[in-house]
C-alpha cells in the first residue's frame, strides 16, 4: 500500500508540476529486488532493451530513463493484452493526462507514469508464478503500435531474437542479444530433429524432440510419457557437450504444455500405474514414432505439429487390449485439449479396447482469458 501511495503522490508532483521537476529524476523505492533491468526510451519510438528474463516469482527494479525527445511511459500487461491496453488507453479521453495514459484494467501487472525527456523512474516488479510472455508497451497516444518489448517469466532460454513475434518486427534482426545469436549448434539446424539429452524437470532418458524451428517437445524414455511442449525455438546443447556428462541441455523458448501426472495412461482400473518398457522409436516421414509397453500392452505413439494454432497431434495405438484404459485429464490452463474417441467421467477419459485401438489427442494453444 506504501509503494502504491507513493505512486499517486509521485504522479501529482509531476502531472502538477512538471515544470519545477523537469530537471529532477522520478525516484520511487524499490523494494526487495536482487537486480536491476535498466530501460530507456529512445528515439524512433523504442525501448533499448526490446526483451529480457525472469524466473517465476522472482523480483526486479526497473528503472526507466527516458533519452528521447518525447515523453513515454511504460505499462506492464498480462500475456496477450498489449493491444487492448493501448486501444483503451485511446479510449480513455479528458482524463486521459491524469492518469498518464494508463487505463484501469486488471491485466495491467505494473507501470511507469509519463516521463519527460531526460527523466526516470523506478519500480519494483515481481514475476507471476506461471510462466508466459508479458508484454510491456508505450501507451502515450500514437507510440504503443511499435513501442513494446516482452518479458519471459520462464526458467528456460529466450528463442532466438529473430524468430520473436512478441517483439517488434524492426528489431528482430538487431545483434545486442547475445543470448539469441549466440551458436548453439556446430552446424545448421534443419527440422524434425531429435537429441537424447537430459532436459530440464524430467529424467536423465528424455529425448528432444524439433517439430519445427519453433514447435519443439520432450518425451521421457525412462517413464515412456509425454512430458511438456514448448515454443519459441529448440534445444541450446552447449552444456551438454560440454564434456562434463551430467550438465543438462537448456529448452529454447516457453513451456506451455505439461504432463505432470506419473502415469497419463491407466489400464484395467483408474487407479492402475502401469509399469513402463520403453522399446524404442522408428522414423517415420521425418517425425518419431514411439514404442513401448504399459503392463505388456504394446503401445505406439506418433506427435506431429498442428498447423493453426501451436500445437500437436497424438496418434495412439493400443494393442490387443481386454479391458478399458483410462487417460488422465491434465491439470492445464491455456489449451484446448481434444479426444476423438472416448468417454469422460470426471477427470478420466475412458475408452474401450476398440476405441482404443487408435485413437488421436489434440493439444493447441489458446489466447489468455480476460
Amino acid at each position: 500500500m506504501q509503494s502504491l501511495r507513493n505512486y499517486f503522490f509521485l504522479s501529482f508532483l509531476f502531472l502538477g508540476g512538471g515544470a519545477i521537476l523537469s530537471s529532477f529524476f522520478l525516484q520511487q523505492a524499490p523494494e526487495q529486488a536482487k537486480r536491476e533491468i535498466i530501460i530507456k526510451a529512445i528515439s524512433g519510438l523504442q525501448y533499448d532493451t526490446v526483451r529480457f528474463k525472469m524466473s517465476p516469482g522472482e523480483t526486479i527494479k526497473i528503472t526507466l530513463i527516458n533519452t528521447d525527445e518525447m515523453a513515454h511511459n511504460m505499462v506492464i500487461t498480462k500475456p496477450g493484452k498489449r493491444e487492448e491496453i493501448v486501444d483503451m488507453a485511446l479510449k480513455m479521453g479528458s482524463e486521459a493526462e491524469a492518469k498518464n495514459f494508463i487505463p484501469d484494467a486488471e491485466w495491467i501487472l505494473a507501470s511507469a507514469p509519463v516521463l519527460k525527456p531526460e527523466e526516470k523512474f523506478s519500480f519494483t516488479f515481481t514475476a507471476p508464478d506461471s510462466e508466459g510472455v508479458y508484454p510491456y508497451v508505450c501507451t502515450y497516444p500514437g507510440h504503443g503500435a511499435i513501442m513494446y518489448g516482452a518479458i519471459y517469466v520462464t526458467s528456460n532460454m529466450m528463442p532466438p531474437l529473430a524468430n520473436d513475434e512478441n517483439i517488434p518486427p524492426q528489431r528482430r534482426g538487431n545483434t545486442d542479444d547475445n543470448q539469441a545469436n549466440k551458436a548453439v549448434h556446430p552446424y545448421p539446424n534443419t527440422f524434425p530433429r531429435m537429441y537424447r539429452a537430459f532436459l530440464p524437470d524430467t529424467g536423465p532418458a528424455s529425448i528432444a524432440v524439433g517439430m519445427t524451428n519453433k514447435l519443439s517437445y520432450c518425451w521421457d524414455a525412462g517413464t515412456c510419457r509425454f512430458r511438456y511442449l514448448w515454443k519459441g525455438g529448440f534445444v541450446d546443447m552447449t552444456r551438454a557437450w560440454s564434456g562434463k556428462g551430467k550438465e543438462r541441455a537448456d529448452i529454447v523458448g516457453t513451456v506451455f504444455y505439461r504432463e505432470e501426472n506419473e502415469a497419463p495412461f491407466r489400464l484395467g482400473s483408474k487407479d492402475n500405474i502401469p509399469a513402463p518398457e520403453f522399446l524404442g522409436y522408428r522414423m517415420e516421414n521425418k517425425y518419431p514414432t514411439f514404442s513401448y509397453r504399459l503392463d505388456g500392452v504394446e503401445v505406439s505413439e506418433r506427435i506431429t505439429p498442428t498447423l493453426e494454432k501451436p500445437g500437436m497431434k497424438r496418434v495412439m495405438q493400443f494393442k490387443n487390449l481386454k479391458a478399458p484404459i483410462w487417460f488422465v485429464r491434465p491439470k492445464q490452463q491455456g489449451v484446448d485439449i481434444y479426444v476423438n474417441k472416448g468417454k469422460w467421467e470426471g477427470d478420466y477419459l475412458k475408452l474401450s479396447p476398440e476405441e482404443a485401438k487408435e485413437f488421436t489427442i489434440i493439444v493447441t494453444e489458446k489466447k489468455p482469458e480476460i
